[in-house]
């Protein structure tokens, strides 16, 4: 057995939780009770507190079970523990704790497991102007909130307004990442009502000592999903498309529309500022299609079709086009 390997169940059975004396732990690595020694000192220099009780009953263990050493993972943990490190960046939560995390990992690891780890964080990369603006004091502060079931209040900001963030109070209880952004889903004690708030429109969060009583409340989910896709827009557009999902689902979205699935069809709902624009649209939808709501949109695609009937016959009048 190498020395990493001989490291690496030697941090394993000292986070079990027991005392193990150097004789044991020399009987169960077959080495001497001085290579189990060196061994230690290995393990503190990396900075892992590992206490050692003198007498019959004492031996060595690890300070706390809550610390937990990279040199556990195996090839497969290691690798998701590198690919989500990285991806933290893309979820907008990047922080200096994440980056030494990273670096411990790798020079912590088996060069192999390094590697592995180097090479998967180098490929992982968020184009610019996708990075979500979260900010992760208050992604924490939320997740204690929703988790001990306190109120939270913060200053928010209205989209699509020049008025100045606004105090709410709200006993949160979900948040959701759709698409590129994070949202919390809550009870908002102001307006009475369920809400869905942006987070990196919340300024000044913080968790209250007051606790509040579980409600009966919609899918959270579902209700980020809507009032993403629908109720931040003049109109709502629902349409059935005969088609299979996984046919419709590039053409559409998390963030532009929700997809429901009917007998025989694809049902289709989102939120525009304007029918002409959802007209144009949905015509070019390569499939059948059928209006469900509302009533004025139908007007649009008659006005639309008229306006192409007229170019298609004026091209005929004129001739081929060059």
């Amino acid at each position: 057995m190498t020395a990493e390997s001989r490291l690496l169940r030697l941090l394993a059975l000292l986070g079990s939780g027991r005392s193990f004396t150097a004789g044991e732990l020399a009987g169960e690595f077959a080495v001497t009770a001085r290579t189990i020694r060196r061994d230690i000192v290995s393990l503190r220099e990396l900075g892992y507190a590992i206490d050692a009780a003198p007498g019959v009953d004492g031996g060595y263990r690890v300070r706390s079970r809550t610390v937990l050493a990279p040199l556990q993972l195996d090839a497969g943990e290691a690798m998701a523990t590198g690919i989500g490190l990285a991806l933290l960046r893309g979820a907008g939560l990047s922080t200096e704790n994440a980056e030494t995390a990273g670096r411990k990992l790798q020079t912590m690891l088996p060069p192999t497991m390094s590697a592995t780890v180097r090479v998967v964080a180098s490929a992982v990369t968020v184009a610019p102007g996708h990075e979500p603006d979260v900010d992760h004091g208050t992604v924490v502060a939320l997740a204690s909130a929703i988790a001990s079931r306190r109120r939270v209040t913060f200053a928010y900001a209205k989209p699509w307004t020049t008025a100045e963030a606004a105090d709410r109070h709200v006993e949160p209880v979900q948040m959701v990442v759709l698409g590129s952004h994070w949202y919390l889903f809550g009870w908002d004690l102001d307006r009475e009502d369920w809400r869905v708030f942006r987070l990196d429109r919340m300024e000044s969060v913080h968790e209250t000592t007051f606790g509040f009583a579980p409600r009966e409340s919609p899918d959270a989910e579902t209700a980020v999903r809507r009032a993403v896709t629908v109720a931040a827009y003049e109109h709502t557009v629902v349409l059935e498309l005969a088609a299979a999902r996984s046919e419709i689902e590039p053409w559409f979205s998390t963030r532009a529309a929700t997809l429901t699935e009917v007998e025989g069809a694809v049902r289709v709902t989102f939120g525009v500022p304007d029918l002409r624009v959802a007209a144009i649209y949905t015509a070019s939808l390569p499939v059948p299609c059928r209006v469900i709501s509302p009533r004025e949109f139908i007007a649009e695609l008659t006005e639309l079709r008229g306006r192409i009937d007229a170019m298609c016959a004026e091209a005929g009048e004129g001739g081929p086009a060059d």
